[in-house]
Order: structure tokens, then C-alpha cells, then sequence
């Protein structure tokens, strides 16, 4: 394998170290603004390392067929140690400025969404609702006051009715009695049986 070869690795790796260092920087400012619960941290510090390890591999694999040597490190911590030395502060501020004019400007379409859009909507539905209501109201009203209006001649005829049903009323009303004393008495009988239990 020639110099160049070597060199144009040593060069990726360097640039491979420059990025994992930006993206640890973006991880740990988004996770601190985003308030990520302690417990996720490792779960997403492992996500982490498993996506800069697979990148590396794929820039070796690109430039030198995958072979690891130890220009390989080398490029790698010259890029992760210029980078934390030299960039890591203006990244830190640039994410951390980029993530608040994102939640404002989220903020400001959720607003307008909701004032334009969403607010409207929801005043529309509850006045149908309120409409729906009041049209169900007078309805039902109409419709009681037709049936009384339908069942008034034919009061004289429930009230005969309702007469000649007296013995049949008496009987329901002691096989009512009889019903509810059985019941009673076998609530006796399983209360009387737990407490023996």
C-alpha cells in the first residue's frame, strides 16, 4: 500500500475524530436540553458508539479496504483532540442556539396553528354540540307533548283497564312478597354459613 494511501486515511480518520467529536457535543447538549431521564443515558451513549464504530469502519473500508493500523488511531485522536481543543466551545454555543430558535419557532407555528386553525375548529364543534343539544331538548319536548296529546283519549279506557287489572295487581304483589322472604331467608342462611366457615 503506497504513502498516499496512508495518507489519505490518516486524513479521514482525522476528519472521522473532528465528527464524532461534533456529534458527542450535539448528544450531550440535546440531551441536557431535552432533560433526557438519567436511566436512557446509557442506552444512548452505547447508540452512540455503535453508530461512530459502524461510520469508521465504512470510511476504512472506503479507503484503505478496512485494514486497522495504527495511523488509524493516530488520525482518529488527532481529530477528536483538535476538535475538543479547538471547535468543541463554537459547537456547544451553535447547538445550543440552533435548539432554541427551533423551539421557538415551534412554538410560534404551534400558536398560530392553534389561533388560526385549531381554536376555530374546536368553537365550531362546541357550538354544533350546543345546537345539537337544543334541537335534541325541543325535540323530545314536541314529541312528549304529541304522545300525551295522542294518549289523552284513550285515558279513559287505561283507567278501566287498570281496574279490572286489581286482582292480577294483588297477586303480583304477594308473589313479590314470597319472592323477596325467599330471598331473604337464603341471605341468611350465607351469611350464617361464612361466619361458621
Amino acid at each position: 500500500m503506497n504513502a498516499a494511501v496512508h495518507w489519505a486515511t490518516i486524513g479521514a480518520m482525522v476528519l472521522c475524530g473532528l465528527g464524532m467529536g461534533a456529534l458527542f457535543d450535539v448528544y450531550r447538549v440535546s440531551s441536557r436540553r431535552f432533560h433526557l431521564a438519567r436511566w436512557l443515558l446509557p442506552a444512548f451513549d452505547l447508540l452512540y458508539w455503535v453508530a461512530a464504530t459502524i461510520v469508521v469502519f465504512r470510511v476504512l473500508l472506503a479507503n484503505n479496504l478496512g485494514e486497522v493500523r495504527l495511523y488509524v488511531f493516530l488520525g482518529l485522536g488527532i481529530g477528536i483532540t483538535g476538535y475538543f481543543g479547538l471547535f468543541s466551545p463554537f459547537v456547544i454555543k451553535l447547538t445550543s442556539g440552533t435548539i432554541t430558535v427551533v423551539g421557538r419557532l415551534f412554538r410560534l407555528i404551534w400558536r398560530t396553528f392553534r389561533t388560526l386553525l385549531l381554536n376555530p375548529f374546536l368553537w365550531i364543534v362546541r357550538m354544533l354540540a350546543r345546537l345539537l343539544d337544543i334541537a335534541f331538548i325541543v325535540t323530545a319536548a314536541i314529541l312528549l307533548w304529541l304522545f300525551r296529546l295522542l294518549l289523552k283519549p284513550l285515558a279513559p279506557l287505561g283507567r278501566w283497564l287498570w281496574a279490572k287489572l286489581l286482582p292480577v295487581r294483588r297477586s303480583a304483589r304477594k308473589v313479590q312478597a314470597k319472592f323477596q322472604a325467599v330471598l331473604k331467608r337464603v341471605k341468611e342462611i350465607w351469611e350464617l354459613l361464612q361466619k361458621k366457615l
